[in-house]
């Protein structure tokens, strides 16, 4: 399977294939619709599994671990930065290091029930080799995306999904696009306030055959604005 996957992957982008480490790009956002409000500010946190599945077998790729901070410019638009860690399943210990960074301008489009996000975005790779040589790569990413919400009338659970376009230049030419579908959820007390949300999502290349899953979970709190929800 192993095999398999290694040709499978060599149809994308040298992002995804880095020496014996094969990584999934970000397709996670664990976003709704609505935006903070100006003054709105969000601390969020995330937890991400993703595999490629191919030919009717599946391979673990990596874990991701994220964070996330934005920040409300007006009723209409937020600006956000998310972070997260690239691991590669069974290197955990390895001297390979994958990272991501973004930023994330948000604008609704139809109050609390659909939104355009446009994340720019960098991918950092790092890896020693054992005579110590280090290694060094990197990627950039625009990934324009429509997410549309459903809210419960209570305000403590809303249903989100999303679709998106992935264009990654490689800094060693082959620019490639994906596309990229997902689908969270919102659970909470009150959503304008904190929300667990758990996420599915599927990314690939059109054309091409498999693809990348991913499903996590991220923790969003939302400090208040000053005025009334």
């Amino acid at each position: 399977m192993k095999k398999n996957l290694l040709l499978a992957v060599a149809a994308f982008p040298a992002l995804f294939l880095i020496s014996c480490a094969t990584v999934a790009p970000v397709n996670t956002s664990y976003e709704r619709a609505a935006t903070l409000g100006k003054g709105g500010l969000e601390l969020s946190g995330s937890y991400t599994h993703y595999s490629f599945s191919g030919d009717g077998e599946s391979t673990a790729t990596n874990n991701n671990y994220g964070g996330k901070v934005g920040y409300g410019i007006n009723d209409k638009m937020d600006i956000k930065l998310c972070y997260e860690k690239l691991v590669p399943v069974g290197m955990e210990d390895s001297k390979f290091k994958a990272n991501y960074i973004s930023v994330i301008p948000k604008f609704s489009i139809k109050d609390k029930k659909f939104a355009v996000l446009v994340p720019i975005s960098r991918y950092n790779f790092k890896e020693e080799s054992e005579a110590g040589e280090t290694f060094k790569d990197h990627n950039y990413s625009i990934a324009p995306q429509l997410i549309g919400t459903f809210t419960n009338k209570s305000n403590q659970a809303d249903l989100s999904f999303s679709i998106k376009g992935d264009y990654i230049i490689s800094s060693e030419g082959g620019n490639e696009f994906l596309m990229g579908f997902s689908g969270g959820a919102g659970f909470s007390s009150n959503l304008d306030k904190w929300a667990i949300r758990p996420e599915v999502g599927y990314l690939f290349k059109p054309g091409e055959p498999g693809g990348f899953w991913n499903m996590g979970v991220g923790v969003q709190v939302i400090l208040p604005t000053g005025k009334k929800q």
